[in-house]
């Protein structure tokens, strides 16, 4: 599409041609590509032409000059699949590319490995949308041939291959669509971590760095009634939470304490106070390692609080001073009336610091999830 509307750069000093050839040699290239993966069917129901290929990809031109590159946003709004054979499979899609709406329908060569691809204009000729029945989708059976554009594609997406794909994504929109990003966060997360546009926009803008080169360094996938749940962390050790109500429908959470994710409100509910206490403590680093001093200082009782802390600034430089970045061990337990006691050797993680700072951390659990703490200040 990029190569039809002239928003592929190519450096033109390199090439012994002039503007229009080159000009004429990329439509070219990109209008055979785009035919390639259009549905034998679709082309011949609406008898399509180069012309017409051309015109359809034009609604998404940007640039068109090929003098430098241009980013298309895709943001996937709805997929619906339906099973039309044991082997192929039809997808209706729905969404947005450089804010424009975007229809296409996908059928999906299971045996092949291969697919082919209806635009809009065969979507609205038959009325094709979610809710009608499988009877009256008028899709060939016929398998597909692989050629140099549709083969050896993954139609049974592996569970790692999904968590790829959504951290890819969502990084992606973090960078470079961040009002999208924004909206793609779960309600409550949103509004209790950010408030705002504004103050999301400023986290994305002082962490830009960090995202452009973060990776997956570990995964887990949860399960509740219906819902999966990706948990990743990545090389920052920063968590991206995936709430996926339906396949590329989800809700995201950037961190492990502001709300409680069902896989963790099903382990708190499901075990003993010994456990609640140590899952609210890893809460509690999980915040520090993430900068978020202002949710601890929140966790912290009033009266330990008043005598040591008077304002989160105090608090936030004593955390600096004697809490890294850091694992926790935790060691001794005891109970004292409705207080837990643990005695928790924090570290850095690291070889040469295997040693850290014992600490012991005193807590009381509260309604539901809530709790507030102290420790030993010195």
């Amino acid at each position: 599409m990029k190569q039809i509307n002239g928003d592929e750069y190519v450096d033109t000093t390199k090439l012994n041609m002039t503007q229009e050839e080159i000009r004429k040699a990329l439509q070219n290239d990109g209008i055979s590509a785009v035919k390639s993966l259009l549905d034998e069917q679709y082309i011949k129901d609406l008898n399509i032409t180069d012309n017409q290929i051309k015109e359809e990809q034009n609604k998404y031109k940007q640039k068109g000059n090929y003098n430098e590159e241009t980013i298309y946003k895709l943001n996937i709004q709805d997929v619906m699949t339906s099973n039309i054979s044991e082997t192929i499979v039809v997808a209706l899609i729905n969404a947005n590319l450089n804010n424009k709406e975007l229809k296409l329908m996908i059928k999906l060569d299971k045996k092949n490995n291969t697919y082919s691809i209806f635009l809009e204009d065969y979507i609205k000729k038959y009325n094709y949308n979610k809710e009608m029945e499988q009877k009256d989708i008028n899709i060939s059976q016929n398998e597909i041939q692989k050629n140099d554009y549709n083969g050896d594609i993954n139609i049974e997406a592996s569970e790692s291959y999904i968590v790829s794909q959504y951290f890819s994504e969502y990084r992606m929109k973090m960078l470079y669509d961040t009002e999208e990003a924004y909206k793609l966060l779960d309600a409550e997360y949103s509004q209790k971590k950010y408030g705002n546009y504004q103050n999301f926009k400023n986290y994305i803008s002082n962490n830009k760095e960090k995202i452009k080169l973060s990776s997956i360094k570990k995964y887990q996938i949860n399960e509740h009634n219906g819902t999966k749940e990706y948990v990743c962390i990545d090389n920052n050790g920063k968590y991206y939470i995936f709430l996926e109500s339906a396949l590329t429908k989800y809700k995201v959470v950037l961190d492990t304490y502001t709300i409680d994710v069902p896989s963790f409100l099903e382990k708190y509910n499901n075990n003993e106070d010994e456990i609640k206490v140590g899952l609210n403590i890893q809460k509690v680093f999980d915040a520090i390692n993430d900068n978020d001093y202002q949710y601890v200082y929140n966790k912290l009782d009033n009266t330990f609080k008043q005598n040591n802390f008077p304002n989160k600034e105090s608090f936030e430089k004593y955390v600096k001073e004697n809490f890294a970045h850091n694992q926790l061990n935790y060691e001794n337990y005891q109970k004292s009336g409705n207080l837990y006691i643990f005695d928790v050797t924090v570290t850095e993680g690291t070889e040469s610091n295997k040693n850290g700072v014992r600490k012991k951390f005193i807590m009381k659990l509260l309604e539901g999830t809530d709790f507030v703490m102290s420790f030993n200040v010195k």
